[in-house]
């Protein structure tokens, strides 16, 4: 059935590998299937011209790095009721949106809020948008503090695709990686683009140190870039405090190109638990995709991954030991080394198998696409052209 309320996206291309790109690949297709009109700015990973891609019209950025310019041009080119933003929006020039709003186009940001409290830039922002969607409970209730009304629609993954594996798999796995049988095997599945890092790789190696004086057959595997440009250092660091022989990198080429989003379970399935104790995150979609898997996970008591964990049920929350007051005016929390290790000790004597199942259920039930899809993303898209439409519509009457 065709929809009126026409929807314009703006983020990051739906072919690419990025955490944006991942949502982005589930709900827009979904919205041109469901019946809406459909389009899309790509900001990162499109330049040159549009085109038509699995339903949905597709247009290129524009001069603006992060696409808001793009977004007002092509939106009144595609005659957009709402502009659906999915980034980071402290960055965004508040002029432009101003015009948005002007020119009839509604912006709807979904927000990341990945600091305490809710920084005025990303505040004042908010205070030019139609509606906002928050994508964590944790944004949620901070946006309820400042007085901020929200639609909360979590991030997503399919859980038919993130699945747990046998052990006789784990096993081919493992052996291809050329890792002891034996092996216990952390992960991390996280970008390294800063320095101090935001996924805390420093304190990790530091809580590994400690956690590899009482278990020799330990080892980390790191899912990212180990010697990004202006990020972490991840290998000269092993080296440098001596633990570089437990260390597994990916080659940054097969992350680029060659693993792609289907083949992540694998990884995921053969670790015995996912670190992710960053200092902030908006979401943390890493970590939803390790318990769908059935493998627990450590993570930080902080910020919006607070809420993804049932902290002795499907993983742990380590404690910070202390708050980072960032540039954006809020803090960030440093996770505390100490407190890192002994949630690692406590994975280690835990019913993993457990965890997993426990971890898995809890995906299911709340994150997975399909019931997202159908009970919020369907629901809200509904409110919208009501609301929308129904003056149009009595005018036209009238």
């Amino acid at each position: 059935m065709t929809k009126k309320l026409r929807i314009m996206n703006s983020s990051n291309a739906i072919w690419a590998q990025s955490g944006y790109s991942m949502q982005a690949v589930q709900y827009v297709p979904a919205m041109a299937k469901a019946g809406y009109p459909t389009a899309m700015v790509n900001f990162y990973g499109q330049e040159g011209g549009d085109f038509m891609y699995k339903g949905v019209k597709m247009y290129s950025k524009m001069n603006s790095t992060w696409g808001e310019d793009a977004a007002l041009h092509h939106g009144l080119d595609f005659k957009a009721d709402v502009i659906l933003t999915l980034q980071d929006i402290w960055t965004l020039n508040p002029q432009i949106l101003s015009d948005m709003s002007r020119k009839g186009l509604r912006w709807i940001p979904i927000i990341p809020i990945d600091h305490e409290p809710v920084p005025l830039p990303t505040y004042d922002r908010l205070k030019l948008a139609y509606r906002i969607v928050t994508i964590s409970e944790f944004g949620y209730e901070e946006l309820k503090k400042v007085g901020m009304h929200s639609t909360y629609i979590p991030h997503t993954i399919e859980t038919e695709l993130f699945k747990p594996i046998s052990s006789q798999e784990k096993k081919v796995i493992r052996k291809k990686a050329n890792l002891p049988e034996d092996a216990f095997l952390f992960g991390m599945v996280a970008a390294n683009k800063d320095n101090p890092p935001r996924k805390s790789f420093q304190e990790v190696l530091d809580a590994f140190k400690m956690f590899l004086q009482k278990h020799e057959n330990a080892y980390i595997y790191f899912h990212t870039i180990h010697n990004q440009q202006n990020g972490f250092q991840i290998l000269q660091y092993a080296k440098f405090i001596g633990v570089d022989s437990h260390i597994i990198t990916c080659d940054p080429h097969d992350y680029l190109y060659r693993i792609k989003h289907e083949d992540m379970p694998n990884i995921y399935n053969s670790f015995d638990c996912l670190l992710a104790p960053s200092r902030n995150e908006g979401f943390g979609v890493p970590i939803i995709e390790a318990q769908s898997c059935g493998v627990p996970v450590i993570t930080t008591n902080f910020t919006a991954q607070k809420t993804l964990v049932k902290d002795g049920e499907t993983g742990y929350l380590v404690d910070i030991a202390y708050k980072h007051y960032s540039n954006l005016g809020a803090y960030v929390g440093i996770p505390s080394v100490q407190d890192l290790y002994e949630k690692m000790e406590a994975i280690y004597k835990a019913d993993r198998k457990k965890m997993g199942k426990a971890a898995r259920k809890h995906v299911q039930d709340n994150y997975d696409f399909n019931l997202v899809w159908r009970t919020k993303w369907l629901p809200f898209l509904d409110k919208l052209e009501k609301e929308i439409y129904i003056w149009q519509d009595i005018l036209l009457v009238t």
